[in-house]
Protein backbone atom coordinates (compact mmCIF):
# COMPACT_ATOMS: atom_id res chain seq x y z
CA UNK A 1 0.00 0.00 0.00
CA UNK A 2 1.42 3.39 -1.02
CA UNK A 3 0.31 5.30 2.07
CA UNK A 4 -1.05 4.85 5.55
CA UNK A 5 -4.79 4.27 5.65
CA UNK A 6 -6.28 4.94 9.06
CA UNK A 7 -9.14 2.68 10.21
CA UNK A 8 -12.59 4.19 10.42
CA UNK A 9 -13.05 5.56 13.97
CA UNK A 10 -16.84 5.21 13.90
CA UNK A 11 -19.66 4.15 11.59
CA UNK A 12 -20.38 7.29 9.50
CA UNK A 13 -23.58 5.78 8.15
CA UNK A 14 -25.20 5.29 11.55
CA UNK A 15 -27.41 8.38 12.10
CA UNK A 16 -27.65 9.82 15.62
CA UNK A 17 -30.62 8.86 17.77
CA UNK A 18 -32.23 12.06 19.06
CA UNK A 19 -34.07 12.61 22.29
CA UNK A 20 -37.24 14.70 22.12
CA UNK A 21 -35.63 18.01 23.25
CA UNK A 22 -33.05 17.59 20.51
CA UNK A 23 -35.55 16.91 17.76
CA UNK A 24 -35.78 20.63 17.01
CA UNK A 25 -32.20 20.49 15.71
CA UNK A 26 -32.89 17.74 13.17
CA UNK A 27 -33.15 20.21 10.23
CA UNK A 28 -29.63 21.44 11.01
CA UNK A 29 -27.97 18.02 11.14
CA UNK A 30 -25.65 16.98 8.33
CA UNK A 31 -26.09 13.55 6.81
CA UNK A 32 -22.96 11.37 6.99
CA UNK A 33 -23.55 10.65 3.32
CA UNK A 34 -22.40 14.21 2.58
CA UNK A 35 -18.84 12.92 2.99
CA UNK A 36 -19.28 10.37 0.21
CA UNK A 37 -17.19 11.05 -2.89
CA UNK A 38 -20.05 9.71 -4.97
CA UNK A 39 -22.42 12.24 -3.44
CA UNK A 40 -19.91 15.06 -3.84
CA UNK A 41 -18.89 14.08 -7.36
CA UNK A 42 -15.20 14.03 -6.42
CA UNK A 43 -12.54 12.19 -8.36
CA UNK A 44 -11.08 8.97 -6.94
CA UNK A 45 -7.39 8.27 -7.41
CA UNK A 46 -7.50 4.99 -5.47
CA UNK A 47 -9.83 3.08 -3.16
CA UNK A 48 -7.46 3.55 -0.24
CA UNK A 49 -7.17 7.30 -0.64
CA UNK A 50 -10.87 7.72 -1.24
CA UNK A 51 -11.63 5.74 1.93
CA UNK A 52 -9.31 7.88 4.05
CA UNK A 53 -10.52 11.20 2.67
CA UNK A 54 -14.13 10.10 3.11
CA UNK A 55 -13.33 9.10 6.68
CA UNK A 56 -11.95 12.57 7.32
CA UNK A 57 -15.19 14.05 6.01
CA UNK A 58 -17.14 11.64 8.16
CA UNK A 59 -15.17 12.67 11.26
CA UNK A 60 -15.95 16.31 10.55
CA UNK A 61 -19.66 15.61 10.16
CA UNK A 62 -19.73 13.47 13.28
CA UNK A 63 -18.06 16.29 15.19
CA UNK A 64 -20.45 18.85 13.72
CA UNK A 65 -23.55 16.90 14.71
CA UNK A 66 -22.25 16.35 18.23
CA UNK A 67 -21.26 20.00 18.57
CA UNK A 68 -24.69 21.09 17.37
CA UNK A 69 -26.40 18.94 20.02
CA UNK A 70 -23.92 19.51 22.86
CA UNK A 71 -24.84 21.48 25.96
CA UNK A 72 -21.33 22.78 26.52
CA UNK A 73 -17.66 22.58 25.65
CA UNK A 74 -16.94 19.85 28.19
CA UNK A 75 -19.42 17.59 26.42
CA UNK A 76 -17.71 18.26 23.10
CA UNK A 77 -14.30 17.49 24.62
CA UNK A 78 -15.58 14.20 25.98
CA UNK A 79 -17.05 13.24 22.61
CA UNK A 80 -13.80 14.07 20.83
CA UNK A 81 -11.89 11.60 22.99
CA UNK A 82 -13.82 8.76 21.34
CA UNK A 83 -12.38 9.70 17.93
CA UNK A 84 -9.13 8.16 16.68
CA UNK A 85 -6.30 10.68 17.37
CA UNK A 86 -5.48 10.97 13.67
CA UNK A 87 -9.02 12.18 12.93
CA UNK A 88 -9.68 14.08 16.16
CA UNK A 89 -8.73 17.48 14.78
CA UNK A 90 -11.27 17.12 11.99
CA UNK A 91 -13.95 16.23 14.53
CA UNK A 92 -13.08 19.31 16.61
CA UNK A 93 -13.24 21.43 13.47
CA UNK A 94 -16.74 20.13 12.83
CA UNK A 95 -17.75 20.64 16.45
CA UNK A 96 -16.76 24.31 16.30
CA UNK A 97 -19.06 24.73 13.33
CA UNK A 98 -21.87 22.89 15.11
CA UNK A 99 -21.57 24.98 18.27
CA UNK A 100 -21.50 28.21 16.25
CA UNK A 101 -24.64 27.16 14.36
CA UNK A 102 -26.41 26.26 17.61
CA UNK A 103 -25.48 29.62 19.14
CA UNK A 104 -27.03 31.39 16.16
CA UNK A 105 -30.47 29.88 16.74
CA UNK A 106 -30.52 29.52 20.52
CA UNK A 107 -31.39 31.77 23.45
CA UNK A 108 -28.72 30.13 25.59
CA UNK A 109 -25.50 31.83 26.58
CA UNK A 110 -23.09 31.48 23.62
CA UNK A 111 -20.96 28.34 23.93
CA UNK A 112 -18.49 29.14 21.15
CA UNK A 113 -16.12 31.21 23.33
CA UNK A 114 -16.09 28.37 25.86
CA UNK A 115 -15.33 25.82 23.13
CA UNK A 116 -12.49 27.92 21.72
CA UNK A 117 -10.95 28.20 25.18
CA UNK A 118 -11.38 24.47 25.81
CA UNK A 119 -9.47 23.49 22.67
CA UNK A 120 -6.95 26.35 22.68
CA UNK A 121 -4.08 24.16 23.98
CA UNK A 122 -4.32 21.41 21.37
CA UNK A 123 -6.75 22.18 18.53
CA UNK A 124 -6.95 25.96 18.38
CA UNK A 125 -6.18 26.08 14.64
CA UNK A 126 -8.84 23.52 13.74
CA UNK A 127 -11.46 25.21 15.91
CA UNK A 128 -10.89 28.59 14.22
CA UNK A 129 -11.19 26.93 10.80
CA UNK A 130 -14.45 25.25 11.83
CA UNK A 131 -15.92 28.63 12.69
CA UNK A 132 -15.41 29.58 9.05
CA UNK A 133 -17.71 26.75 7.98
CA UNK A 134 -20.42 28.31 10.16
CA UNK A 135 -19.75 31.71 8.60
CA UNK A 136 -20.22 30.15 5.17
CA UNK A 137 -23.59 28.66 6.14
CA UNK A 138 -24.70 31.70 8.18
CA UNK A 139 -23.12 34.78 6.58
CA UNK A 140 -25.23 37.08 8.71
CA UNK A 141 -23.39 35.71 11.77
CA UNK A 142 -19.93 36.60 10.46
CA UNK A 143 -19.34 39.57 12.79
CA UNK A 144 -20.21 37.85 16.11
CA UNK A 145 -18.26 34.73 15.15
CA UNK A 146 -15.15 36.71 14.18
CA UNK A 147 -15.41 38.67 17.42
CA UNK A 148 -15.01 35.44 19.40
CA UNK A 149 -11.86 34.34 17.55
CA UNK A 150 -8.19 34.79 18.35
CA UNK A 151 -6.99 38.11 16.82
CA UNK A 152 -4.01 36.40 15.16
CA UNK A 153 -5.79 33.24 14.02
CA UNK A 154 -9.12 34.76 12.93
CA UNK A 155 -7.96 34.54 9.31
CA UNK A 156 -8.30 30.78 9.59
CA UNK A 157 -12.07 31.29 9.61
CA UNK A 158 -11.84 32.66 6.05
CA UNK A 159 -9.68 29.63 5.22
CA UNK A 160 -12.54 27.49 6.51
CA UNK A 161 -15.00 29.39 4.30
CA UNK A 162 -12.83 28.67 1.28
CA UNK A 163 -12.69 24.98 2.09
CA UNK A 164 -16.44 24.82 2.68
CA UNK A 165 -17.30 26.47 -0.61
CA UNK A 166 -14.89 24.28 -2.59
CA UNK A 167 -16.08 21.10 -0.89
CA UNK A 168 -19.76 21.78 -1.51
CA UNK A 169 -19.61 23.84 -4.72
CA UNK A 170 -16.44 22.70 -6.52
CA UNK A 171 -17.63 23.56 -10.02
CA UNK A 172 -18.36 27.11 -8.98
CA UNK A 173 -14.96 27.51 -7.35
CA UNK A 174 -13.15 25.94 -10.33
CA UNK A 175 -14.83 28.61 -12.45
CA UNK A 176 -12.86 31.07 -10.30
CA UNK A 177 -15.78 32.34 -8.22
CA UNK A 178 -14.70 33.54 -4.80
CA UNK A 179 -17.04 34.51 -1.96
CA UNK A 180 -14.48 36.98 -0.56
CA UNK A 181 -12.86 39.05 -3.28
CA UNK A 182 -10.80 41.74 -1.56
CA UNK A 183 -8.39 42.33 1.30
CA UNK A 184 -6.36 39.73 3.11
CA UNK A 185 -9.51 37.72 3.77
CA UNK A 186 -9.50 36.80 0.06
CA UNK A 187 -6.02 35.37 0.39
CA UNK A 188 -6.95 33.36 3.47
CA UNK A 189 -10.03 32.13 1.60
CA UNK A 190 -7.80 30.85 -1.20
CA UNK A 191 -5.66 28.95 1.29
CA UNK A 192 -8.81 27.04 2.18
CA UNK A 193 -9.58 26.49 -1.50
CA UNK A 194 -6.11 25.00 -1.91
CA UNK A 195 -6.70 22.60 0.97
CA UNK A 196 -10.01 21.46 -0.46
CA UNK A 197 -8.51 20.81 -3.89
CA UNK A 198 -6.69 17.83 -2.36
CA UNK A 199 -10.09 16.35 -1.49
CA UNK A 200 -11.93 17.35 -4.66
CA UNK A 201 -9.18 15.76 -6.74
CA UNK A 202 -9.26 12.58 -4.66
CA UNK A 203 -5.69 12.79 -3.40
CA UNK A 204 -4.21 12.85 -6.91
CA UNK A 205 -1.24 15.22 -6.89
CA UNK A 206 -1.18 15.42 -10.70
CA UNK A 207 -4.83 16.51 -10.82
CA UNK A 208 -4.34 18.93 -7.91
CA UNK A 209 -1.36 20.55 -9.64
CA UNK A 210 -3.28 20.83 -12.91
CA UNK A 211 -6.19 22.45 -11.08
CA UNK A 212 -4.04 25.06 -9.35
CA UNK A 213 -2.31 25.96 -12.60
CA UNK A 214 -5.68 26.87 -14.11
CA UNK A 215 -6.22 29.64 -11.56
CA UNK A 216 -4.96 33.19 -12.10
CA UNK A 217 -1.27 33.46 -11.16
CA UNK A 218 -2.12 36.05 -8.50
CA UNK A 219 -4.04 33.40 -6.55
CA UNK A 220 -1.69 30.46 -6.93
CA UNK A 221 0.69 31.15 -4.02
CA UNK A 222 -2.11 30.77 -1.48
CA UNK A 223 -3.54 27.74 -3.28
CA UNK A 224 -0.12 26.06 -3.08
CA UNK A 225 0.10 26.80 0.63
CA UNK A 226 -3.30 25.21 1.16
CA UNK A 227 -2.38 22.16 -0.88
CA UNK A 228 0.81 21.64 1.13
CA UNK A 229 -1.11 21.87 4.39
CA UNK A 230 -3.75 19.37 3.25
CA UNK A 231 -1.24 16.84 1.93
CA UNK A 232 0.74 16.92 5.18
CA UNK A 233 -2.18 17.03 7.61
CA UNK A 234 -4.77 14.80 5.92
CA UNK A 235 -2.23 12.28 4.63
CA UNK A 236 -2.83 10.08 1.57
CA UNK A 237 0.40 11.37 0.02
CA UNK A 238 3.67 9.49 -0.46
CA UNK A 239 7.20 10.73 -1.04
CA UNK A 240 6.82 10.90 -4.82
CA UNK A 241 3.67 13.02 -4.44
CA UNK A 242 5.55 15.63 -2.44
CA UNK A 243 8.41 15.64 -4.91
CA UNK A 244 6.02 16.06 -7.86
CA UNK A 245 4.25 18.94 -6.12
CA UNK A 246 7.50 20.59 -5.07
CA UNK A 247 8.86 20.47 -8.62
CA UNK A 248 5.58 21.79 -10.05
CA UNK A 249 5.29 24.66 -7.54
CA UNK A 250 8.36 26.40 -9.06
CA UNK A 251 8.27 29.97 -7.67
CA UNK A 252 5.66 28.94 -5.11
CA UNK A 253 7.79 26.30 -3.41
CA UNK A 254 8.13 28.47 -0.34
CA UNK A 255 4.36 28.74 -0.01
CA UNK A 256 3.95 24.99 -0.47
CA UNK A 257 6.56 24.36 2.24
CA UNK A 258 4.93 26.90 4.54
CA UNK A 259 1.64 25.01 4.31
CA UNK A 260 3.43 21.80 5.25
CA UNK A 261 5.11 23.55 8.18
CA UNK A 262 1.78 24.82 9.52
CA UNK A 263 0.33 21.31 9.20
CA UNK A 264 3.22 19.95 11.24
CA UNK A 265 2.68 22.61 13.90
CA UNK A 266 -1.03 21.76 14.09
CA UNK A 267 -0.19 18.07 14.48
CA UNK A 268 2.56 18.72 17.03
CA UNK A 269 0.31 20.94 19.13
CA UNK A 270 -2.18 18.09 19.41
CA UNK A 271 0.41 15.45 20.30
CA UNK A 272 3.07 13.40 18.54
CA UNK A 273 2.75 14.04 14.78
CA UNK A 274 1.79 10.99 12.73
CA UNK A 275 4.11 9.45 10.18
CA UNK A 276 2.36 11.33 7.38
CA UNK A 277 3.52 14.67 8.81
CA UNK A 278 7.08 13.39 9.28
CA UNK A 279 7.14 12.15 5.70
CA UNK A 280 6.07 15.56 4.43
CA UNK A 281 8.58 17.40 6.58
CA UNK A 282 11.51 15.16 5.69
CA UNK A 283 10.76 15.11 1.97
CA UNK A 284 10.26 18.85 1.53
CA UNK A 285 12.31 20.40 4.31
CA UNK A 286 14.77 17.68 5.34
CA UNK A 287 13.72 17.76 8.99
CA UNK A 288 11.23 16.05 11.26
CA UNK A 289 7.69 17.31 11.79
CA UNK A 290 8.60 18.34 15.35
CA UNK A 291 11.61 20.29 14.11
CA UNK A 292 9.51 21.96 11.48
CA UNK A 293 6.82 22.88 14.02
CA UNK A 294 9.50 24.53 16.13
CA UNK A 295 10.42 26.72 13.14
CA UNK A 296 6.79 27.80 12.99
CA UNK A 297 6.73 28.65 16.69
CA UNK A 298 9.92 30.68 16.47
CA UNK A 299 8.52 32.56 13.47
CA UNK A 300 5.51 33.53 15.58
CA UNK A 301 7.58 35.42 18.16
CA UNK A 302 7.38 39.24 18.26
CA UNK A 303 4.96 39.53 15.37
CA UNK A 304 4.08 43.07 16.38
CA UNK A 305 7.52 44.10 15.10
CA UNK A 306 6.36 43.38 11.53
CA UNK A 307 4.86 45.69 8.91
CA UNK A 308 1.82 47.45 10.45
CA UNK A 309 0.08 47.33 7.06
CA UNK A 310 0.38 43.54 6.81
CA UNK A 311 -1.69 41.24 9.06
CA UNK A 312 0.39 39.50 11.72
CA UNK A 313 -0.83 36.18 10.37
CA UNK A 314 0.75 36.91 6.99
CA UNK A 315 3.95 38.10 8.66
CA UNK A 316 4.03 34.77 10.48
CA UNK A 317 3.55 32.85 7.26
CA UNK A 318 6.22 34.87 5.51
CA UNK A 319 8.76 34.36 8.27
CA UNK A 320 8.07 30.63 8.27
CA UNK A 321 8.52 30.40 4.52
CA UNK A 322 11.77 32.38 4.63
CA UNK A 323 13.19 30.16 7.34
CA UNK A 324 12.67 27.08 5.14
CA UNK A 325 14.24 28.40 1.93
CA UNK A 326 17.68 26.73 2.10
CA UNK A 327 16.54 23.27 3.23
CA UNK A 328 13.55 23.38 0.88
CA UNK A 329 15.70 24.04 -2.20
CA UNK A 330 18.17 21.36 -1.20
CA UNK A 331 15.34 18.84 -0.85
CA UNK A 332 14.14 19.68 -4.33
CA UNK A 333 17.50 19.12 -6.01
Amino acid sequence: MRNDVIPLPFDPFDPPVLSLPKMMWRPFLLSPLEASFERRGFASSSKERTAQLETIGGAFIEGYNKGLLAKGAAEVRLASMDVDPFFRGFAVEGSAMGVAVHDAFSLRRPVLPELLAEFAPDFTYLAQVGCGWAMARLPWRRAPILKALDPLLRWLAFDGMGFHDTYFKPRRIMSFWRRVSSGYAARAYDQGVGRAIWFVRGGSVEDAVHTIRRFPSTRQSDLWAGLGLAMAYAGCADRSDFRIALAAAVLNRGHFAQGIAFACEARARAGVPPRAADLAAMTVCDMSALELSERVRVAREDLSAGDPDVPDYEVWRGRTSSSLTISRLEAAE
